[in-house]
Order: C-alpha cells, then sequence, then structure tokens
C-alpha cells in the first residue's frame, strides 16, 4: 500500500545508497529513518529498479501533474503521509502505546494545523526523545487501549480526553465532538445527515457520553473536573471543528437558550437547517466549516439568497462567523454582542 518500501528491501535489490538519496529529488519521499514511498514512476534509468517496487498505481496517479507545493498545500495528502509515518516505523518496543496527536491522526480524529514531529507514544518503564519518536513514561488502562492490526495505541475517547493538555481546550473539544459523532452515526444504520436529526438521535448521544466518556474521564489521573464539565457539554450533531468552536465559545460566554442544528419553516414551509439558533433573541448564528474541518453533512444555510431572505422575513437576526473568528474568545464574543444586543440578558459570568 502507498508503494511502502525499507532500506534493506532497496539494497537487497541492488539499489544503491546514493541512489537511494538522489531519487529523493525525483521519485521517492522519505516517510522516517530508513522507510521510503515510491511516488513516480521515474524513467530515469538509474531508478529502474526503485519502479519495480510499485504495487499501488492509484498513488503514483495521485501525483501525477503535482507540485511539491500543491501536495503541501492539500491537507488531506498531508494528513496521509503522517498516518503512513506512524503505520510504517519500524522501531515501537512491545510495550508502546501511540498516544497524543500521534493517535488522533490515526483515528482520523480532525485536528486544527495539526504539528509536525516525531511519534508520541506512552510506556510503562521508559522515557526517551528521538528526532523519530517521543516516549513519555506512563502507565495506561487496558480499557483506554486499542489495537491497529500490528499497533496499539490510545482509544479515540482516551485520545480525546488527553488532547484536553496537549492541544487545548478548542481543539480537545472539537475532537471529542467528533469522536462521539462518529458512535452515534455507527449505531444508527442508514443515518444521512441531510434528513436532520431526530430526538433519538440526540438521546443516544447523550448514553453515549454516559456509558462511553464519563467513565474514561473517571480513570484519568489527572485533570477530572475540566474533563468532566467538557464532556457533559459534548454534542453529536455538530458537523465541523468550526461548530464545535462556537459550542465551546457559548459555553465559556454562558450563553443560555441556543439550540444547535434546528429545523426553520415558515409559512411556506422549511427554510434551512441551522448551525445555532437563539429564540428568545430571534438570533441565528452560521459558522464556516468548509473544506477539509467539515465532519459531515453539510450547511443548509447560505449567506445570501431566498434562504437568508426568508429567514429576515421571519425577525431573525443572522450572524456568519469566518472559522479564524471563532479562535479567539473576545474575538467571537465582540461580534456577537455588537449584532445582537439582545443576547447580553442571557449571557452569565464571563470567564
Amino acid at each position: 500500500m502507498k508503494n511502502v518500501v525499507y532500506r534493506q528491501e532497496f539494497i537487497a535489490a541492488g539499489v544503491a545508497s546514493r541512489t537511494i538519496k538522489q531519487a529523493l529529488n525525483c521519485c521517492l519521499l522519505k516517510l522516517c529513518a530508513g522507510v521510503y514511498s515510491v511516488k513516480r514512476d521515474c524513467r530515469v534509468p538509474s531508478h529502474r529498479r526503485i519502479a519495480g517496487f510499485i504495487d499501488d498505481i492509484e498513488w503514483i496517479r495521485l501525483h501525477e501533474g503535482r507540485t511539491q507545493a500543491d501536495l503541501d498545500g492539500d491537507f488531506g495528502y498531508q494528513d496521509v503521509l503522517r498516518s503512513l509515518t506512524i503505520w510504517s516505523y519500524r522501531h515501537y518496543r512491545p510495550d508502546d502505546t501511540i498516544s497524543g496527536t500521534s493517535a488522533a491522526i490515526l483515528h482520523g480524529i480532525p485536528l486544527y494545523k495539526e504539528p509536525k514531529g516525531p511519534i508520541t507514544v506512552l510506556h510503562p518503564t521508559s522515557n526517551s526523545a528521538s528526532k523519530q519518536i517521543v516516549r513519555t513514561l506512563c502507565t495506561i488502562d487496558d480499557s483506554d487501549q486499542v489495537n491497529f492490526g500490528h499497533l496499539r495505541a490510545t482509544s479515540a475517547i482516551r485520545t480525546g480526553l488527553d488532547l484536553i493538555g496537549i492541544r487545548g481546550q478548542q481543539s480537545a473539544f472539537a475532537g471529542m465532538e467528533w469522536v462521539l459523532r462518529q458512535s452515534v452515526v455507527r449505531a444508527i444504520p442508514g443515518f444521512n445527515p441531510r434528513l436532520g436529526y431526530s430526538q433519538g438521535f440526540r438521546d443516544l448521544g447523550q448514553k453515549h457520553i454516559e456509558e462511553y466518556f464519563l467513565p474514561a474521564v473517571g480513570r484519568l489521573k489527572s485533570g477530572h473536573v475540566t474533563a468532566q464539565s467538557m464532556v457533559e457539554s459534548l454534542s453529536a450533531v455538530s458537523e465541523s471543528i468550526a461548530e464545535s468552536y462556537c459550542s465551546l465559545n457559548l459555553k465559556a460566554l454562558r450563553l443560555t437558550g441556543f439550540e444547535q442544528q434546528v429545523n426553520i419553516d415558515d409559512a411556506r414551509g422549511f427554510i434551512a437547517r441551522v448551525d445555532f439558533v437563539h429564540e428568545g433573541a430571534r438570533t441565528i448564528i452560521a459558522v464556516d466549516g468548509s473544506g477539509k474541518y467539515v465532519m459531515m453533512g453539510a450547511r443548509l444555510l447560505r449567506s445570501e439568497g431566498e434562504q437568508q431572505n426568508r429567514l429576515l422575513g421571519l425577525g431573525y437576526r443572522i450572524i456568519h462567523f469566518t472559522f479564524t473568528e471563532l479562535l479567539h474568545l473576545s474575538d467571537f464574543s465582540a461580534k456577537l454582542f455588537e449584532q445582537s444586543p439582545e443576547l447580553k440578558k442571557f449571557a452569565g459570568a464571563r470567564g
């Protein structure tokens, strides 16, 4: 898969070290020490033995006609490379448990601006660090571990909880909402997000929080209060990282009365499903969760057109937030209360 080749395989096939080094500027990419991926069916005579390791034609086609700049800007492609690196690393120890952002990558948990760096693992008896891997001395309950073939990693729920200390509350909250959503969707065969969210879907999300998330919080060695507060605020209906960030901001402002993923109708019938609505203040919040950071489903409220006009006709005020406007609570609250002053009477203590 992905034409992954180990250095020993190249040497055994008569590919010299000098040729491998030269090919890195041509048809090879380096995943980690001693591990490579063939990305092009190269016609350079000295590289023909490298081309003999191609067994994934789709991986070759993915690179055709694309510059390095194109690939560097392709978030999905970069995610694949990070996952490949974790999968193909050769020097894991028997007791290693992949953790932190490395585990998040394996689980597919969406992270905003995934950091580049060494693989992170937990180990019951060792602390060590290198350019390739960082081990942290830590024991972890079997209930918080899962197997990925020959690899072991922290469970998706435990990974989300660990992200609180590693990436901060926004990133961790979005990650945990993604994990919760996937858990609920898997439990409902044939689920179609375009049809909206029944009360049964929401209730099942709450059930999963109680049965799976809260016990994992109880197994943490520290940070229980923050983790429990965040877990109890999770929703399975968030469709993007942006929506999760917005939800956490609303909770930080202690704003009461907002409902999430709500269908709105008028005399003519259905208008749109909106991200957040506050009926008391007649305010709708629409967030930009497009591109890489969409979990599933599609936003049904556009920034202009008939939908918006019908909503305005019902007396709603519509506030659109870009992703970057959600990153800082002060910026978010300033825009929110400036455009909808009525919300101030529904806000609790700041901080």
